[in-house]
């Protein structure tokens, strides 16, 4: 606050009033004329300065969104000049002169208007610099979206709802959706964030919920759409639309929310509802006898998502405030049974059923002026189910397709989380500190019946000759490589009292040094209790202690500092240069412990049987197994072992080093220009590497040994650039660009047994990008209003293609062609010639059954990713405060073919493994793949973002 000198205005009163509420907070300026007020909430307010001698400056409308620092400048007048000078909104600093994080946010408005398919907010994310789709690792929860910030793989970050965790402990990544009308605000800090926040190596996801105010208002609304308003998926075969016709789908959302005073000036409501009724499809296999080959076909998906979350804030005394939130989610959906190849059937699909309920309590207590301590308590409970989804039904392993009931259901996941965190904040002089600690404990379990339904494995997709002499040729016909079955003692196979403790203090101190330079000083430390499995450490399998040793610790060094700075070199608050380090620490997920628990020698065992017996001429002899009568092959002794895995006695906390350096500038009123560059450097994150065998007594044979270890690190670097435009004169936008390279050891970043590495020996040669790498990524979205009521809403997505493996031929083992390093396709090699040169260079000086098949010259490996969204919204007012919408939305406007997959074996959505045209090596299809780098699945699914256009409408009533 200064006067009209430029001289500091010290002891003037600062009152903030939330214009929604009518709650006040007030301070004075210090001796050089500065002042801070904390733990403000996202609202709109007004500004009031007063001091002795001087007119009242008054700012009328102030906007304050989730996790920003504002900076509001005051010029006082003398008094008798006039009564109070009005300052305008386009007075109020728009550039960040305090912290030194890279951040986006997202407002109410923003969110409330943009087009997002299926309605989640979590895709807010993606329209932030930095931040892409993660491939999911989680079957369980098929619809759940994850997030990839900073190169990382989505099962780290941190996701906070009203300053309470929202993340799945189990596998990683997101836990609870919420309904859109009960979002306030959105914000990711994709890089530095300050001390305040932990559990994360990645990003930090900030939400904050609607609330009520002292004026009654409400919505409701109804969105609808259908398969005659959507394009038909590309990657289904044509000759099955035209006989069968496109894919069935209709969903319909209804909403509505509901808020408003209780009490006013001292106690609010607000409530939020949505329902989502989806009959879709999903993508599976059928086996066509007549045309011997597998083609692609939908099998019904039904999806129910009901959402609930309603809140309170009540004003208890002048320096008291509470709030409550209860929010609730009820989810079942039917989707495929594997996020892995080959394709499943309709029979191999899943049907899960998912509850999760939250509560959160916080008390905000101001002290003075100058110190403020906030309280959270939370409470959240999670609950996924997955059933048999065909009783008594065996899973059969066909090279290209899998039918039957799913190897790895029934199963079940609970997760229970009691959290406790309090922060103090305190403003003295130039420093606005923070002091804090948090608590956490989450107890899980698992139910996991794996191969309870039996599955064999066929050596053909069809019978190739007649081999039971029934004059038949059909399915009867085809040989049984193996079989396999739960042979557990116990069934299901359980884990219980899967818990974890967590603890973490941290100081934080914003210094202004001097008024255009902020110290940014932060330090956390942190520990998990049993991440390591030390309370079960004694139950660990006997055989297995030559391996695992005597005893584990916990880590009490898990020191985390951090240090930026933020320069504003003209003092004039139209310009920042930024910059800071860091250490983040990451959470190692319950799972990787589970693995220890399930996997140790006992708990799973495994009946594996021989398959079909041939005689000289290629029949069956009598008595093998066949598909009508699998199970009755010899018992091959030791074959059962499913593995063993361990924890490494130094396993620790995965972290990243953080680096960032960048400027921010207001390069017009309301339009600033923000570039940074980030570079991470990450350690210990965890691997599965096999270290030998031991003789399991419960299998009857040797058993492989794998230690999960933190033995392997990742890389990134980005530049990060952003214009953001503030709505002003009817419109706002938002553009960035994001150019970025990263490089890790693994296709996930924590649970190793998916893929393990090709030589456990040489870690080294593991070091490729991650899969879901997108070196350009831009974004574009706004918000404009036009004439007559009218408002168009478009959201703009441009990236390129993401890396795959190659994958050798099934019958010289499946792996990733050693030779290559990790995800070469598209990075290495991006044409078909070019894979050629390779193969020919491989299959030099090879025999015949070792050669690689060749693919198509013309082959290009790797698709950009393009799609325009759009919202139309034309508003019907019958009065200030009731008015009714009409909304068009399209998706993918201009039907862009965008080829992506799902999970991390291969989110690239093409072919990658080189099958042979022809088994048989006397034919030229022996050495030839036709069918590698073929589209197999496009972004989104079947009606997902990205994915074939499709026109949604919609009516909104406001009051």
């Amino acid at each position: 606050v200064l006067d009209t000198n430029g001289a500091a205005v010290p002891s003037a009163r600062v009152v903030v009033k939330n214009k929604a509420t009518g709650q006040t907070r007030e301070t004075t300026t210090s001796g050089e004329g500065t002042y801070t007020l904390q733990n403000l909430p996202p609202a709109t307010y007004e500004v009031r300065v007063e001091a002795s001698n001087f007119a009242q400056a008054v700012v009328e409308t102030v906007t304050l969104n989730v996790g920003e620092v504002l900076a509001i400048n005051v010029t006082l007048s003398p008094a008798g000049a006039q009564a109070s000078v009005v300052i305008t909104p386009s007075d109020v600093l728009n550039v960040d002169t305090n912290t030194s994080q890279v951040a986006g946010v997202i407002n109410e408005r923003t969110l409330a208007n943009l087009p997002l398919n299926g309605r989640n907010f979590l895709d807010l994310a993606f329209l932030i610099p930095g931040n892409a789709p993660a491939p999911n690792y989680d079957p369980t929860k098929t619809t759940t979206i994850e997030v990839s910030s900073a190169g990382q793989l989505g099962r780290g970050g941190n996701i906070a709802v009203d300053g309470a965790d929202n993340n799945d402990d189990v596998v990683g990544g997101t836990l609870q959706n919420f309904p859109q009308d009960g979002i306030g605000e959105f914000q990711i800090v994709t890089n530095r964030f300050s001390a305040e926040i932990g559990r994360s190596a990645s990003s930090a996801i900030n939400i904050v919920t609607k609330g009520g105010s002292n004026e009654f208002h409400g919505s409701g609304a109804f969105f609808f759409r259908n398969s005659r308003l959507s394009a038909v998926l590309p990657t289904l075969d044509r000759g099955l639309v035209q006989t069968a016709g496109r894919p069935p789908f209709d969903r319909e959302q209804y909403t509505a929310s509901i808020g408003g005073p209780i009490k006013r000036d001292r106690a609010w409501f607000f409530a939020a509802f949505e329902y989502r009724n989806q009959d879709g499809v999903v993508i599976t296999g059928v086996r066509d006898l007549t045309a011997r080959r597998v083609v692609t076909s939908f099998s019904p998906a039904l999806l129910n998502d009901l959402l609930f979350t309603t809140r309170g804030d009540w004003q208890t005394g002048k320096n008291d405030r509470m709030a409550f939130r209860y929010s609730d989610q009820r989810e079942d959906d039917v989707d495929r049974g594997s996020l892995r190849r080959p394709i499943g059937t309709a029979d191999n699909r899943q049907h899960s059923f998912n509850r999760y309920h939250s509560f959160v309590y916080n008390w905000t207590h101001t002290f003075s002026p100058a110190v403020l301590n906030d309280v959270v308590f939370h409470e959240n409970n999670f609950l996924n189910r997955i059933p048999s989804f065909v009783e008594n039904k065996n899973e059969i392993r066909f090279p290209s397709v899998q039918d039957g009931g799913n190897f790895r259901i029934p199963q079940q996941t609970p997760q229970n989380r009691v959290q406790f965190r309090d922060n103090l904040s305190w403003t003295t002089g130039a420093h606005a500190l923070k002091f804090g600690g948090e608590f956490q404990r989450i107890d899980a379990g698992a139910v996991f019946d794996l191969f309870g339904s039996g599955t064999l494995f066929t050596t053909e997709d069809f019978a190739s000759r007649d081999r039971n002499s029934d004059g038949q040729v059909n399915d009867n016909d085809i040989p049984v490589a193996i079989t396999i079955s739960s042979a557990a003692p116990v069934r299901p196979p359980t884990v219980d009292d899967l818990d974890n403790y967590y603890f973490a203090f941290y100081a934080q101190d914003d210094w202004k040094v001097r008024p255009n330079f902020t110290l940014n000083l932060g330090l956390r430390w942190e520990v998990d209790t049993d991440a390591k499995n030390l309370k079960h450490f004694d139950e660990i399998n006997p055989i297995l202690l030559p391996f695992v040793g005597s005893s584990r610790s916990r880590e009490y060094n898990n020191f985390a500092p951090r240090v930026g700075f933020n320069w504003d070199p003209w003092s004039n608050g139209r310009t920042s240069i930024r910059g800071g380090y860091g250490i983040y620490y990451d959470r190692i997920v319950l799972e990787v412990p589970l693995l220890e628990r399930l996997l140790d020698g006992r708990k799973l065992s495994l009946g594996v049987r021989t398959g079909s017996v041939l005689d000289a001429s290629g029949n069956f002899v009598p008595g093998t197994p066949t598909l009508a009568n699998p199970f009755v092959g010899t018992l091959i002794p030791g074959a059962g072992a499913v593995g063993i895995n361990i924890l490494d006695k130094n396993l620790s906390t995965p972290y990243v080093q953080q680096f960032n350096l960048g400027v921010q500038r207001e390069i017009a009123p309301d339009l600033v220009l923000s570039a940074d560059f980030i570079h991470s450097f990450g350690s210990k994150f965890i691997i599965g590497r096999a270290i030998g065998s031991v003789f399991n007594p419960v299998a009857g044979g040797t058993d492989g040994v794998v230690n999960i270890e933190s033995s392997v690190k990742n890389w990134y670097d980005g530049l990060l650039i952003n214009a953001q435009k503030r709505f002003s004169h009817r419109y706002s936008f938002n553009a960035s660009y994001t150019l970025q390279k990263s490089f890790n050891f693994s296709n996930d970043d924590q649970i190793p047994f998916q893929v393990g590495p090709l030589d456990n020996n040489n870690l080294r040669l593991e070091k490729g990008p991650p899969p879901n790498e997108e070196r350009h990524r831009f974004t574009f979205y706004g918000v404009v209003d036009i004439p007559y009521g009218f408002q168009v809403s478009p959201i703009y997505t441009l990236a390129s293609d993401v890396p795959f493996d190659i994958q050798l031929p099934p019958d010289i083992g499946g792996t990733r062609i050693p030779q290559l390093q990790r995800n070469a396709g598209g990075r290495t090699f991006r044409t078909g010639s070019e894979l050629n040169v390779f193969i020919n260079q491989f299959n030099a000086g090879r025999p015949l059954a070792s050669r690689l098949p060749l693919v198509r010259d013309e082959l290009k490996l790797g698709d950009s990713f393009q799609s325009f969204d759009l919202r139309l919204t034309k508003t019907f007012r019958f009065s200030e405060r009731f008015n009714i919408q009409a909304i068009a939305e399209v998706f993918n406007l201009f039907n862009v073919t965008n080829i992506r997959g799902v999970n991390n074996v291969n989110f690239s959505g093409f072919q990658n493994t080189l099958l042979r045209d022809s088994a048989n090596s006397a034919a030229p299809g022996y050495l030839r793949s036709s069918s590698f780098g073929s589209a197999v699945q496009t972004a989104g699914g079947v009606f997902g973002t990205g994915g074939p256009r499709g026109f949604q409408f919609a009516v909104r009533i406001n009051y």
